[in-house]
């Protein structure tokens, strides 16, 4: 036997849809986003600034995914006190030590030169100095509206 011919039958299966399949064009008002860094710069100065406020910065860029630069401001934060029996324990957020200002570019390049002398590596520690310097240079300029 031979087949000279072949037929087959195919079905179209349309999908039925009504309405406007386009978004809402309503009276939306857009808000602008503030960066971490204006964010930051509104409430910390670097070049006197707290232990507390090295720890915000630190949580503050772990949040935002910038978990690398944020040890080199959660080891300033990172310290023990010694008590009255030699013993030592955590600082409390109201501590005279947590709260002393320091200047944290002073800080940076003190840790830089202790590694440069032991041959370990400074670039998180650059990275940080070049965060502050951002952060002083948005406390020191005023915020700019894309909207407007």
């Amino acid at each position: 036997m031979q087949v000279t011919q072949a037929s087959y039958t195919q079905t179209v299966n349309t999908t039925p849809y009504s309405g406007n399949t386009l978004p809402p064009t309503g009276e939306n008002e857009v808000v602008q986003e503030s960066s971490l860094i204006h964010e930051l710069a509104k409430s910390i100065d670097p070049t006197n600034m707290s232990r507390n406020e090295a720890r915000m910065i630190a949580n503050a860029l772990m949040k935002s995914g910038e978990g690398d630069i944020s040890s080199a401001f959660m080891t300033q934060s990172m310290v023990l006190k010694v008590n009255a029996d030699g013993s030592y324990s955590n600082p409390t957020d109201d501590d005279p030590l947590m709260t002393t200002k320091f200047n944290m570019f002073d800080s940076l390049k003190g840790q830089m030169e202790f590694n440069r002398e032991h041959n370990l590596p400074t670039d998180l520690l650059e990275e940080a100095e070049s965060f502050l310097r951002k952060l002083q240079v948005a406390k020191n300029s005023p915020r700019i509206d894309t909207y407007t």
